[in-house]
């Protein structure tokens, strides 16, 4: 398929008017698709220090989404809400078993990361209600047991049980569940637990039914409600029936979803009034589902007496499914409202008596009053005009509630012309939460080309196939439901106007899904319903319509594989010889000590062009396509074949800083973090800022979590009630549900994440659809873009998502996966460059040659299983600089085309993976971290690794720390008894940036207590060392762990003996002479006074061998400085360092001189707290001296002085060590 993006002039007419108007209204200019990472630079950040604070955030925001999305369908003589305090009754199995979420790969685990799920009866208890105990042990004990599948038989319910009805007799409150279900759809018929074989699995059960009577019979005046926990919809008019007048009629009904984790919170807060509901319906609830549109063509079809499949002429079955989307576009409230509006004034209500609830239906405890704001416009003039209704919305109840507008676009229909639903969702608004009394104005805006429909037949005959405005009257509509409309407007356009380009990215507009690419067949256009002829159910599909000819089929049998030597040379990606650009090349092997000199970090940022064009490659020739170019010129091969094959993520390739970066797949619960209620209930918010806020919030844990791409927004149609997979997807509404999809898959793209949305498109039922290459589904493509693409649309324009996952099925003959249109569709018109992720493999027919080809840049599975479609490695000729693959004999060619296409492919992944968060804002390797401890000494340090930002370090797997050092905290205490050394420890950073894990390494050296600057130095430079000891500084509290020894002697050179002193309530062992000295002491110059008594007892009993009056210190004033300096005292024992004479006569021969650094103490007198050397060496050579660190120490008590009056106990030593200084030439 030939290129079809072509820009215009945002000067240039956007659409094409037989007589265009003198005044333009104002429009919009297309701004182009914003790549979802552009401007970040690859850098993102969490919004919570930790994952715990994150969990308990994320907790309350789910609570909150589940608040305005649990839907009251209703409420019989406002029964709700109940009255607080209450006594209730919980009945039905799940009632103490929610479910909460679904089957397949999108189940997710509740109660993770510690959070424990919250129950019905947790909800109920703390919303004020008193629960029957009763109840909820026998439930317990029967889901124990295994006793039913889904509920309870009537004979269970002992004579004691129904007796505590009257104690717990305030309300009764029944739980209908139903699970979702991947790869397969619900039963249509046959069901377990009902007795008609023709129900449906969503129909109520014998015993779901006896429950109910069971629970009238014994509360006859008292509230009964009902919970769905299901996201499928039930079919349940006899519980809608007026209470009274049905057997099975209830009070109220609310519709709550699968509820996640801890959503059902929400419903206590609802049930007693603490919360108004505001949630409305994302379908519409049928009384019968086998009178709906789609009864007729979907799943299986045994529920019509027949199958899906194909079938030959001689009558035999095939193995490949059919699907025909009959109804067209008339599916859900569209089918409904417009058999409703078409409909003579005295059969409406049979036109309408099948629906239960309409979209968009739900009720609130209070009442609110609109006015339309009229902007005095009524004319469209132009396909981007912009249009809005404001709507002034009033709460006229006494209860405060938040309220929805939903805005709908009836556009002027002709019978056998373009086929148009007379009620489509263009726009709606949520209010924010009004009190009593108050108002506020909203406004619902959208673009005149929202409302056009798409002629893919030129059905109107004005020889035009796309989107277009037809003349006539558009009455525009503010609805409560998509019935019950409210206010009204009409709108005008005087002359047809075709859409020929799109306003976001005013690229042109064509039809994309014709000829090799159609997706209609004869059988799907004489059996599409039309509104001409009346909204009647479509006719089943006949064995006779899915009969095949033999061409057909063997057409549909060479799809099982595809190599090399079966491209055509016509082809969009086909490569002539000669049309791989000469500068590209691959390295031919790969070591393990390899290192790129171009690493995916340097490529942040970077963009580049590179496509196929008429048989070459073409590649920009800026600095980016360059750049990219030499980066991939870097890997093997083999290296690219990997990158494609991986199943799922990116596969680690080190030696260019790429690391592994898995995919998480759950649409309830990205990469393990909240269980969120299913989507379809944040679509019942109708608040779309919320949804953002999930979507966040959602990126804030995959970020934690290390989750860099997401294969869960899902966003498929809830086609039929039946469909298995509608738990994951949002709504029955394509606009609807693209702004929900838009808004979850902006909030997520914003932390980094390529959210791959899913699955693009038609994949609505699970029957068949991966049988054999996918069901083939039939639609035109009408239908296709304005329901079935609209979700991926939004989600792709506004969400900024930069991924897609493709889908099992075909589209008409063509796997989706294949599809080359579906490409087109997005990367062309919608100008997004999102990478491209089959569904999981799904083998045969979908040849990942082929994928590859057409432009897929990942497998979600492994092709190995199955070689025969597996892609295709061959070999690596240097010579050739190219592959060489099989020519589908014995021989090999080469390959251009397989080439080009497996480059481009992981070219285009590896750039969006340089832009997301699995870059980890560009760290690969950290330096190592120093840390420098002083022997003997007990010291903490705070691990620092230079610029980067980390939550907490731990010691890595099998790392140790040596003896006398501990981590904690991200700090390393040495106990003082290491010795001088030196090693290295690995560590693991987790918190970097908030949420990086990182592995690095520590090295810490163990030097020498006495500090020298600088040991290396040159003759005839001048040089300055400084020697200081900053572990141990003046008035410094240390504490001596014995490394040193007592060096007090009187003036004889007579030591001290030692002692034990009794201090302050304990006895302290005091150091003799030479003794090792142990304990806390202060740093402080002290003197010994008196010599004639050197070992008195005076002041303390046995103070010690220095009296405490006889031991004074200067920062205690007990000796003034005047007797200091004129020598009124025996001995000193001060803080300094000594050097002696002839080493500092050493230092002069070399022209260097010692002099001692004097520092203010802060009390009038200067402490030599440091030596500096200075001087020009005048020659080369090695100095050695000593250096000697004299501590005076005193018993301190853990302040700054030793006491207020005088100095106990004092010991004195000294620390030595040898200064090495080499003078080079």
């Amino acid at each position: 398929m030939k290129k079809m993006r072509k820009q215009i002039s945002v000067l240039a007419a956007a659409v094409m008017m037989t007589n265009p108007v003198a005044v333009m209204a104002e429009t919009v200019v297309p701004e182009g698709n914003t790549y979802g990472f552009a401007g970040t630079g690859g850098k993102y950040y969490t919004d919570y220090a930790t994952l715990e604070d994150e969990q308990l955030a994320a907790r309350e925001l789910a609570i909150e989404a589940a608040a305005e999305g649990f839907t009251l369908l209703k409420n019989e003589n406002n029964a709700l809400p109940l009255k607080k305090g209450g006594y209730v009754s919980l009945f039905g199995m799940h009632s103490v078993n929610l479910v909460a979420s679904t089957v397949g790969s999108a189940a997710g685990s509740t109660g993770a990361n510690g959070l424990e799920e919250s129950t019905l009866q947790m909800a109920m208890e703390q919303a004020g209600f008193k629960v029957n105990p009763k109840l909820v042990d026998l439930y317990t004990k029967h889901e124990a047991l295994g006793t039913t599948d889904n509920e309870l038989p009537m004979e269970y319910y002992s004579n004691a049980t129904v007796s505590t009805y009257n104690g717990y007799g305030d309300a009764a409150i029944l739980v209908f569940s139903r699970t979702g279900s991947e790869a397969i759809d619900k039963a249509a018929s046959n069901v377990a637990g009902h007795s008609d074989p023709a129900d449906h699995e969503m129909m109520l059960d014998d015993n779901e039914k006896a429950l109910v009577k069971h629970v009238k019979e014994n509360y006859p005046d008292k509230p009964i409600i009902v919970l769905i926990n299901s996201s499928n919809i039930l079919q349940i008019p006899e519980l809608a029936a007026p209470k009274a007048e049905s057997e099975y009629g209830v009070d109220a009904i609310f519709w709550v979803g699968n509820t996640g984790n801890n959503a059902i919170e929400a419903i206590g807060q609802l049930l007693n009034g603490d919360v108004n509901p505001s949630g409305h319906t994302v379908e519409v609830w049928e009384k019968d589902f086998t009178k709906g549109p789609t009864w007729t063509n979907f799943g299986q079809q045994k529920q019509n007496g027949t199958d899906a499949y194909f079938y030959t002429e001689d009558g035999n079955a095939t193995i490949y499914a059919n699907l025909e989307y009959r109804e067209g576009i008339y599916l859900g409230y569209k089918y409904y409202e417009t058999a409703y509006d078409d409909a003579a004034e005295e059969e409406k209500d049979a036109a309408y008596e099948n629906v239960l609830y309409p979209f968009g239906y739900g009720l609130s405890y209070t009442t609110f009053d609109w006015e339309l704001v009229d902007n005095e416009e009524s004319t469209i003039s132009d396909a981007w005009q912009k249009m809005a209704m404001q709507v002034k919305v009033t709460n006229t109840g006494d209860t405060a509630g938040k309220d929805v507008v939903q805005i709908y676009a009836n556009p002027p229909y002709t019978p056998g012309g373009i086929e148009k639903a007379s009620a489509n969702l263009v726009g709606f608004a949520k209010t924010d939460l009004l009190q009593p009394g108050e108002s506020q104005t909203v406004t619902i805006e959208w673009v005149a080309q929202d409302m056009a429909s798409f002629d893919w037949n030129d059905a109107n005959a004005n020889e035009f196939a796309g989107y277009e405005l037809e003349a006539g009257s558009y009455e525009i509509t503010a609805r409560r439901n998509s019935h019950d409309v409210v206010l009204e407007k009409t709108y005008t356009v005087d002359e047809g106007i075709l859409c020929t380009n799109d306003y976001t990215t005013g690229n042109e507009i064509t039809p994309l899904f014709v000829d090799d690419w159609t997706t209609v067949n004869d059988s799907l256009l004489d059996h599409t319903i039309s509104r001409a002829t009346g909204m009647v159910q479509p006719e089943v599909s006949s064995v006779e319509d899915r009969t095949i000819d033999s061409d057909y089929l063997e057409m549909i049998d060479n799809q099982y594989t595809y190599r090399s030597y079966m491209d055509q040379g016509y082809e969009d990606w086909y490569v002539d010889e000669g049309g791989i650009p000469s500068t590209w090349t691959q390295a031919t092997a790969r070591g393990e000590e390899d290192k790129a000199e171009i690493t995916i970090q340097d490529m942040t940022g970077i963009d580049f062009t590179l496509d196929v064009e008429d048989g070459a490659v073409v590649q920009g020739d800026d600095e980016g396509s360059q750049k990219w170019e030499a980066f991939m010129n870097q890997f093997t091969w083999e290296e690219l074949t990997d990158m494609v094959r991986n199943g799922g993520g990116v596969v680690s390739l080190p030696f260019a800083g790429i690391e592994g970066a898995g995919a998480d797949e759950t649409p309830l619960q990205l990469a393990g973090g909240t269980m969120w209620a299913c989507p379809p209930i944040l679509a019942a918010s109708f608040n779309v800022e919320l949804a953002e806020r999930v979507g966040v919030m959602m990126g804030n844990e995959a970020l934690f979590k290390g989750c860099s791409y997401w294969q869960g927004n899902a966003m498929n149609i809830h086609r039929s009630p039946l469909s298995g997979r509608n738990v994951e997807y949002y709504s029955q509404d394509g606009m609807h549900g693209g702004a929900f999809a838009a808004a979850v898959a902006k909030g997520v793209t914003s932390k980094g994440v390529t959210c791959e949305i899913k699955h693009m498109m038609l994949n609505d039922q699970e029957s068949y659809r991966d049988l054999n290459g996918g069901v083939f589904t039939w639609a035109t493509e009408q239908v296709i873009r304005e329901i079935y693409a609209r979700p991926f649309e939004a989600a792709l324009k506004e969400g900024n998502a930069t991924g897609v996952m493709g889908s099992f099925n075909r589209l008409g003959n063509i796997n989706s996966q294949l599809n080359p249109a579906v490409k087109a569709l997005v990367r062309d018109e919608w100008d997004n460059r999102a990478i491209f992720e089959t569904d999981a493999w799904q083998g045969t027919y979908c040849p990942i040659d082929l994928m590859v080809r057409q432009g897929n840049n990942q497998i979600l599975g492994s092709g190995s299983t199955l070689p025969v479609v597996d892609l295709e490695v061959g070999t690596w000729s240097a010579e050739d600089n190219c592959v060489l693959v099989s020519d589908g004999g014995e021989g090999t060619f080469a390959s251009q085309t397989h080439y080009a296409a497996v480059r481009k492919s992981a070219q285009e992944m590896l750039w969006n993976y340089s832009n997301g968060n699995a870059i980890r804002n560009g760290y690969t390797t950290l330096d190592d971290a120093v840390m420098t401890f002083d022997a003997h000494v007990v010291q903490s340090l705070a691990i620092n690794f230079e610029g980067v930002d980390f939550t907490e370090v731990s010691l890595a797997e099998g790392a140790e720390l040596p003896a006398g050092f501990t981590l904690e905290g991200g700090v390393i205490t040495a106990d003082g008894s290491q010795d001088i050394s030196e090693f290295t420890v690995g560590v693991v950073l987790t918190g970097i940036d908030g949420y990086i894990t990182m592995e690095a390494n520590v090295d810490v050296k163990v030097i020498d207590p006495i500090h020298v600057s600088s040991t290396e130095l040159k003759t005839g430079e001048a040089a300055e060392i400084t020697i200081d000891v900053p572990s141990y500084p003046y008035q410094a509290l240390v504490t001596m762990l014995g490394n040193y020894t007592n060096g007090v002697i009187d003036n004889d050179g007579n030591g001290v003996p030692s002692a034990t002193a009794e201090l302050f309530g304990g006895p302290v062992e005091i150091p003799g002479t030479g003794d090792a000295v142990s304990g806390d002491f202060n740093i402080i110059n002290w003197y010994w006074v008196d010599a004639e008594q050197p070992y008195g007892a005076n002041g303390y009993e046995a103070v010690g061998h220095i009296p405490s009056t006889n031991s004074q210190s200067t920062d205690t004033r007990m000796i003034e400085l005047a007797d200091i300096a004129a020598g009124n005292y025996y001995k000193a024992f001060e803080y300094g360092y000594t050097v002696s004479d002839e080493d500092i006569a050493k230092l002069a021969e070399y022209g260097l001189t010692l002099e001692k650094v004097m520092t203010d103490s802060g009390y009038s007198y200067d402490v030599n707290t440091g030596l500096k050397i200075s001087g020009t060496p005048a020659q080369a050579g090695t100095v050695e001296f000593g250096v000697t660190l004299n501590l005076p120490l005193s018993r301190g008590f853990g302040s700054a002085f030793p006491n207020n009056i005088n100095v106990c106990s004092p010991a004195f030593v000294q620390i030595p060590t040898t200064v090495t200084l080499t003078i080079a030439e």
